[in-house]
């Protein structure tokens, strides 16, 4: 089996067919309005629009109500969503496509906490990331042996957190995840990718069978 790639914290039209042309099964939409990857409503669904027929287009939130969830899932066209704050289980469930409940790792009592999302809501996978400050995309890691705590929870698990073309094959081997999410490893500024870090990620996450 290979692993999932997510691209994530797309901003423009030209980075988004590149990660897809490289490869990538998901892109990453960022809805939280502090975050420098930040997109609005209009140019997200163009950037959605990119997405070929087996690819997912996330929305990212951050604490966000859920009526405008269920309105940036609408308008903009999104496959899927993903939870990035203090997210409650109960607030995982009514945006009609999947969740995926990301949760902040410092030690393992944040591992323990991510399994009360398991059967929570719609919540279809977890993702895993470091304790940057804010709420992602600061290129922070985590210990990686704690993944091997959820590996009978039951539920995929994806693993961010300062993941770069140079350590994402030694993340996958250390941890053995559904899937590998990155932002700010694969960029030469926030926001903005850089397409041959990209191709390398990638390619670099996808040389390696978990099947073997």
């Amino acid at each position: 089996m290979n692993v999932r790639v997510k691209i994530c914290g797309i901003t423009r039209s030209e980075d988004a067919r590149a990660a897809w042309d490289a490869g990538a099964d998901a892109l990453g939409l960022n809805f939280y309005p502090r975050s420098p990857r930040y997109v609005e409503p209009g140019p997200a669904a163009a950037l959605a629009r990119t997405r070929p027929a087996l690819g997912s287009v996330v929305g990212v939130f951050v604490n966000e109500s859920p009526v405008t969830i269920l309105a940036r899932v609408r308008e903009c066209g999104l496959t899927a969503v993903q939870l990035h704050g203090d997210e409650p289980p109960e607030a995982c469930m009514g945006y009609g496509v999947p969740v995926i409940k990301a949760l902040r790792v410092r030690g393992e009592e944040d591992v323990e906490r991510a399994r009360t999302y398991v059967g929570a809501g719609d919540v279809a996978a977890l993702l895993l990331d470091g304790a940057a400050p804010g709420y992602g995309g600061g290129g922070v890691t985590f210990d990686w042996g704690l993944v091997a705590r959820l590996t009978d929870a039951g539920v995929p698990v994806l693993v961010a957190g300062g993941l770069t073309p140079g350590n994402v094959a030694e993340a996958i081997r250390a941890t053995r995840p559904y899937g590998v999410d990155v932002a700010s490893g694969v960029e030469s500024s926030p926001g903005i990718k850089d397409v041959d870090a990209v191709r390398t990620f990638i390619r670099a996450a996808k040389a390696l069978n978990l099947g073997e």
